[in-house]
């Protein structure tokens, strides 16, 4: 259960052994990285640095080697995982948005959102109005009911953010979202994700190497060699 007033991300000495003996890699050595709810901040390094192991441990998709995660003060991982259902936590507690949409090109728009929800329980009817409202708030409404294809590329990439947040996760894990967007569509997404994250107190945590962005972030976590080291950005408007 959320704990009030606790960070909605908390790692404590997160570390990352891929192998065993002499051919053991340790891609992370010990992170630490604490995330408000409603802060979108910048995971950034170069290529190899240990972002995409984060990421994916941070995610629930690979199981870290030691340390302590936590969502909204809850023990996610201490050493071993706390949560018996992986899936379930994926599902309702972290959102995730790609550098590619992933979005179903044989359902229309409104439907991609709901689909999330209604895996969860929600009723068709419930999941289509939370979808609904939530295109709506991303300047998507008047696409509800349009195919994938017929979409731009920016309109995709809002429609992936309005599937993250559809089952109101307090945690999302944005890889690269702005990669393949010119300048002016990747500084709306950031621009976007911002609102989204103050509106919804949702955490956001950003990996990327566009530098159309990084002036963005009020604080940063660079990663170098599997460690983290905390900064303060630039907190530029958009």
């Amino acid at each position: 259960m959320a704990k009030m007033n606790a960070p909605a991300i908390r790692l404590q000495g997160l570390k990352k052994r891929y192998g065993t003996g002499e051919a053991a890699v340790d891609a992370l050595k010990g992170v630490d990285m604490t995330v408000a709810p409603g802060e979108v901040i910048g995971l950034i390094g170069p290529s190899g640095s240990g972002k995409s192991t984060l990421l994916k441990c941070l995610g629930a998709v690979i199981e870290p080697s030691a340390g302590r995660m936590e969502i909204s003060g809850q023990a996610i991982y201490d050493d071993r995982w706390k949560i018996a259902d992986l899936r379930a936590l994926r599902r309702d507690q972290i959102g995730f948005v790609f550098q590619a949409p992933y979005l179903i090109p044989f359902l229309d728009v409104t439907d991609n959102v709901a689909l999330l929800p209604m895996l969860a329980g929600m009723s068709n009817g419930q999941a289509r109005l939370r979808a609904r409202e939530l295109l709506e708030a991303l300047d998507v409404g008047h696409r509800a009911n349009a195919q994938i294809s017929q979409l731009s590329g920016g309109e995709q990439q809002r429609v992936a953010i309005a599937r993250a947040l559809a089952n109101h996760p307090p945690v999302i894990l944005a890889d690269e979202p702005t990669a393949p967007l010119d300048s002016e569509r990747a500084l709306t997404v950031v621009r976007i994700l911002n609102e989204m994250a103050v509106q919804f107190r949702t955490a956001i945590i950003v990996v990327t190497h566009d530098e159309k962005i990084i002036p963005t972030f009020r604080r940063i976590y660079r990663i170098r060699d599997g460690k983290t080291v905390e900064e303060a950005g630039e907190g530029r408007q958009v």
